[in-house]
């Protein structure tokens, strides 16, 4: 079957940086309420099967969403996605998810050489501002993880709020591919995935990229620093007496 419009240029890159395989499938949205609906409602009524993965890309979504379901301003110009990898896995290192994603993608960018950090758990930020938010899930039947889940917004060309920054800002820069960075994020989700049983790894990796700038909400600067990410994936934070472990969920 021939390709044609927005997929078939994202998959021309995909391609280019990884090869045929796996097989992604691309559903393209002009504008969406949230790509995570649009996902779920797919793999409702759509059998998921091992080494396909699917993933819904939006111009536009007017309700999307991140961590603690909060609201993620998503309009033209940026990239807006949904991803599932199947698994079929007992092996997979679930806790430690999100930080094999946020090392892919802080690489992605250094190799381009943006100069990125890690904002633990799941934002990746240039400087003092956010340059893309990512939502990790794993779906288990029983004990086997049957595939973990991406939502991912990445600011481009897009406005952003005071607290954001886009790549086109960083860059310098309109001429930016959309869909060679689609493409790249893409690869890094899969990436993440391909590094998940390398631990130490992972764990070595998300603390040179940690950024110890932003403590979670509820601490005051003043008395708390960030420490570092323990083995398991939690952020350890210290004062002058104590030491505390904020995990995740």
């Amino acid at each position: 079957m021939k390709v044609i419009g927005p997929a078939a240029k994202t998959v021309f890159y995909l391609k280019k940086i990884q090869g045929q395989h796996p097989t992604w499938t691309l559903h393209y949205k002009i504008k969406c309420k949230s790509t995570e609906d649009e996902l779920t409602n797919l793999l409702e009524y759509s059998e998921i099967k091992k080494n396909q993965p699917v993933a819904i890309i939006a111009r536009e979504q007017f309700s999307g969403f991140g961590q603690n379901s909060k609201t993620w301003v998503s309009p033209k110009g940026g990239i807006w996605l949904s991803a599932a990898y199947p698994l079929f896995s007992k092996e997979f290192e679930c806790q430690i998810f999100n930080l094999s994603l946020g090392i892919k993608l802080c690489e992605m960018l250094r190799q381009e050489n943006i100069n990125v950090c890690l904002k633990w758990p799941n934002d990746i930020f240039f400087g003092s501002k956010k340059l893309i938010g990512f939502l990790p899930r794993v779906v288990t039947r029983g004990k086997k993880i049957i595939y973990v889940r991406l939502g991912l917004g990445m600011n481009v060309l897009n406005f952003t709020p005071s607290e954001g920054i886009s790549l086109s800002k960083v860059l310098q820069t309109k001429n930016i591919n959309q869909h060679y960075w689609t493409a790249k994020v893409l690869k890094a989700f899969y990436d993440s995935i391909e590094c998940n049983k390398k631990k130490e790894y992972v764990i070595k990796s998300a603390n040179k990229f940690l950024t110890k700038s932003f403590l979670p909400s509820g601490y005051c600067p003043d008395s708390w620093k960030i420490k570092d990410i323990d083995s398991n994936g939690n952020l350890r934070i210290k004062n002058e007496t104590q030491m505390k472990v904020i995990r995740r969920f």
